[in-house]
């Protein structure tokens, strides 16, 4: 690619590799490095020309994600400490499949994405699946110190649970009837 100047490189990263999230340090810690990395790269890509296109979804409904609510919801806490355990259960366990369910997309999804990327003339350097989260991300970029995605995270777990429940809801109803509103002709239903 660097002696025929051109080229497009696609990492699949995630959101997470923007914004750190409850229980999912290594997770995003990985992610973080990823983008860092590719960050870096992409510095050097431009001066051969190449493009490098940032993937990054939220969350993907797929068995992997099963598999890891099943292992946590029977993962063996009892040397944990009593607060900490409390909000992997409480908070944690509890909202995993309203938030999958309500903001999670398909492999299918992120697969369309990803050809779509790879079909444009001029991609972009970072590409999020999910426009449900690009609100939580813009955070991050709107505070240079880095208080307002970390205050805002805590108080939607600890302060205003109930409202960030109702918000899922809300969402995951806004979604059902936007596909309920076409029929399999793709023509609107009435």
């Amino acid at each position: 690619m660097k002696k025929r100047k051109s080229g497009h490189i696609i990492i699949i990263s995630s959101v997470m590799g923007i914004q750190g999230i409850l229980f999912n340090d290594v997770y995003a810690a990985s992610k973080f490095a990823v983008e860092g990395f590719c960050e870096s790269l992409a510095i050097q890509a431009l001066k051969f020309k190449l493009h490098l296109t940032l993937i990054e979804p939220g969350p993907v409904v797929t068995e992997f994600e099963r598999k890891v609510f099943e292992d946590g919801m029977k993962m063996d806490l009892t040397a944990t400490d009593k607060e900490t355990a409390d909000m992997f259960v409480n908070i944690y366990l509890k909202n995993y499949k309203q938030i999958f369910q309500t903001l999670g997309q398909t492999a299918e999804d992120i697969a369309e994405h990803t050809v779509k990327i790879i079909l444009a003339e001029n991609p972009p350097f970072r590409h999020q699946t999910n426009t449900l989260y690009t609100p939580i991300t813009t955070l991050k970029y709107a505070d240079p110190n880095g208080d307002l995605p970390i205050d805002t995270f805590y108080k939607m777990v600890f302060q205003h649970d109930k409202i960030f429940s109702a918000s899922l809801n809300f969402i995951k109803l806004l979604r059902w009837k936007s596909r309920k509103s076409f029929d399999l002709g793709g023509k609107a239903s009435e």
